[in-house]
């Protein structure tokens, strides 16, 4: 197959993308599995942006460094944050039906660490109502195609200059060639790199992976995001259900057993502090008591109020078992987010002809060590628009060849599944919430030895999904590892007890 624009995930990075590419051209999108199983479908909260009198663009890019904790690139977030409104509109006008409030304007939420209401939703449905319109609108267009259980493998290179990728095919378990003049990466994160995660199971650290073996960038790999409030069950779900910051932004508060508020003995803004202090507060409290988890106490809510702004939480809820209006929520810190990324610049470019990333996949800079809530949605559009259109405008006309990929024989019955759980082991108990010197050293070692086989592995299998998604999370965790133990303090998301001081020698 050959096409002018390949968009890897169906995600809103990878969808908004394609929608702003002229239909002059051909566009294929491939996604792992089904169109809609991507992270954009799972966000509850909302989109920020600036809407409300009381609230200034000033305010929200001063939000968002403040959580960036020094690491966020300031021209970036401005332009991020002046995009918003705009985009915002933009997505209500091809239908995503957000809540307006009584006056016609966007009905706004609030969430932690942001000093006003300035969270757009529709209720707690916004990543599902946004996914649902974006696909919808791309089937609309005749210039694009989606294609489903399509797994992208490797990138094809060509004299520094990106032309498409090799893909697998699970249906009929060959890697063919998809010739491409431009290449978006937009696969989502890393989620499933460890025990605990709210996000889908595709999110296995793809991108990151294909780009380390292509030579990229990458940058801020350190920075994992977990969200302090993910439902706690006793039976192992694939994607931990998420209790969205929504639900303490509008009067939610997190107790002991015992019933007991704790967070204000770790910030001034108590339950509203920002997700990492959050995060790091329930897990040492763990600790201390020996429990599995926190409750999130809603009593200050009225029980309409419950059902009529978080209706998907509270049915998520009850399906296990639990009536939020009656009794709090057990809730435990989850794997959910990745700040750092392929390195791209203000366009989305990774610095290789025909190379683009956006979305979770890619570092544009905004988030420095630690993302402020909804800012990820409103990242993804803005500078997916943006890599649409310097793509679009240095499109090339020729055409390159592909070569063949490596065809591998034999056969072997490793347990690819225990090296799965293995690794998501070693990153949640050595490389997780709070970090230890000598356990991801540990980790490093472990994850070292692990590579060593899944690379021998690789060598004799024929390859097949599981193969693939174990190939990219095992060099997906060393970048990680490697990445914390560079850096030598706590900041932001990295926090390690060696080092628990900032480093303003070596700041950036």
């Amino acid at each position: 197959m050959d096409t002018d624009i390949l968009i890897v995930g169906s995600g809103i990075a990878g969808l908004f993308y394609s929608l702003k590419i002229p239909s002059k051209y051909k566009v294929i999108i491939i996604t792992k599995k089904e169109k809609r199983e991507a992270s954009t479908n799972y966000a509850q909260a909302g989109i920020a942006a600036v809407f409300g009198r009381d609230d200034s663009f000033e305010l929200h890019i001063e939000d968002t460094l403040r959580v960036g904790d020094g690491l966020s690139d300031r021209e970036r977030v401005e332009l991020m944050v002046r995009d918003a409104p705009r985009l915002v509109d933009e997505l209500y006008k091809l239908g995503c039906q957000f809540v307006l409030n009584e006056e016609g304007g966007y009905d706004l939420g609030r969430e932690a660490a942001h000093s006003k209401r300035r969270i757009v939703h529709a209720k707690d449905k916004t990543g599902a109502t946004i996914e649902k319109t974006l696909i919808s609108r791309v089937l609309d267009r005749e210039n694009i195609e989606i294609i489903e259980d399509r797994v992208a493998v490797d990138l094809i290179m060509k004299d520094n200059r990106c032309t498409g990728l090799w893909v697998y095919d699970r249906r009929n378990n060959t890697i063919e060639p998809l010739s491409a003049k431009v290449t978006l990466l937009a696969t989502g994160g890393i989620g499933h790199l460890y025990l605990h995660t709210t996000n889908p199971s595709v999110c296995t650290g793809d991108g990151v992976a294909m780009a380390k073996r292509g030579g990229l960038r990458l940058s801020n790999m350190e920075f994992i995001q977990f969200h302090p409030t993910s439902l706690w069950t006793e039976k192992k779900e694939e994607r931990a259900f998420l209790i969205s910051e929504t639900v303490r932004g509008e009067g939610g508060v997190l107790v002991l057993k015992n019933g007991e508020p704790f967070m204000q003995k770790y910030h001034k803004s108590a339950s509203l502090a920002p997700r990492d202090v959050v995060a790091r507060a329930i897990a040492s409290e763990m600790k201390k008591t020996g429990d599995k988890y926190v409750f999130l106490d809603l009593s200050k809510l009225s029980s309409q109020k419950i059902k009529d702004r978080f209706p998907n939480i509270y049915e998520g809820c009850i399906s296990r078992g639990i009536d939020i209006t009656k009794d709090p929520i057990p809730c435990v810190p989850a794997a959910h987010y990745m700040c750092g990324g392929i390195l791209v610049d203000e366009n989305g470019w990774t610095g290789v002809e025909g190379l683009y990333s956006a979305g979770e996949t890619a570092c544009a800079g905004v988030h420095g060590a630690n993302r402020l809530a909804s800012n990820s949605l409103l990242e993804s559009l803005v500078f997916s628009e943006r890599a649409a259109y310097h793509s679009a405008s240095n499109i090339t006309t020729k055409r390159y060849s592909t070569g063949d990929y490596r065809a591998k024989k034999g056969d072997t019955k490793e347990g690819m599944e225990i090296m799965m759980q293995r690794i998501k082991q070693i990153m949640w108990y050595k490389v997780g919430i709070v970090r230890r010197v000598t356990e991801m050293i540990e980790a490093k070692k472990e994850l070292s030895c692990l590579k060593e086989e899944i690379d021998s592995l690789w060598e004799k299998k024929p390859p097949d999904t599981k193969l693939l998604t174990l190939r990219n999370m095992i060099l997906s965790a060393n970048i990680i590892v490697t990445s914390t133990l560079q850096r030598k303090e706590s900041r932001g998301l990295h926090f390690v007890e060696d080092y628990p001081d900032r480093d303003k020698k070596n700041e950036k």
